[in-house]
């Protein structure tokens, strides 16, 4: 009887030991999916000769977007059903929101300013 009680045990944790492997084994495959997928993703959007400049979201199924095409500008309403072009919008009173370049550095740098900070 003890013998069995051991054997469940060990079953028991090599089931969990197993299922742990296979969520990781998940994890990593979606990662690395999900990171082949938007170096696609963004390798299309650079070709594009259609650009997205600004969404504006006014109700819960409505939006307004400012939208480059061939260098002029467009502000189209979109619904459920419907995509109006509203006007053209002059390029040059377009507030372009350039990202920001961000100073890139190695954890280790990180964790040295962090314990700089402390002191």
């Amino acid at each position: 009887m003890v013998l069995s009680r051991t054997a469940g045990t060990l079953g028991s944790i090599a089931q969990i030991f197993g299922m742990l492997v296979a969520f990781a084994v998940i994890v990593a495959a979606a990662y690395y999916v999900s990171k082949y997928f938007s170096k696609y993703a963004l390798k299309t959007r650079e070709n594009s000769n259609i650009k997205v400049v600004e969404t504006s979201r006014v109700t819960a199924d409505k939006y307004l977007q400012i939208v480059e095409v061939g260098g002029r500008y467009f502000l189209i309403g979109i619904t459920k059903t419907n995509i109006n072009l509203i006007s053209e919008v002059d390029g040059d009173k377009i507030k372009a929101n350039l990202p920001v370049e961000t100073e890139r550095f190695s954890f280790k740098e990180f964790l040295d300013r962090a314990k700089s900070k402390e002191k």
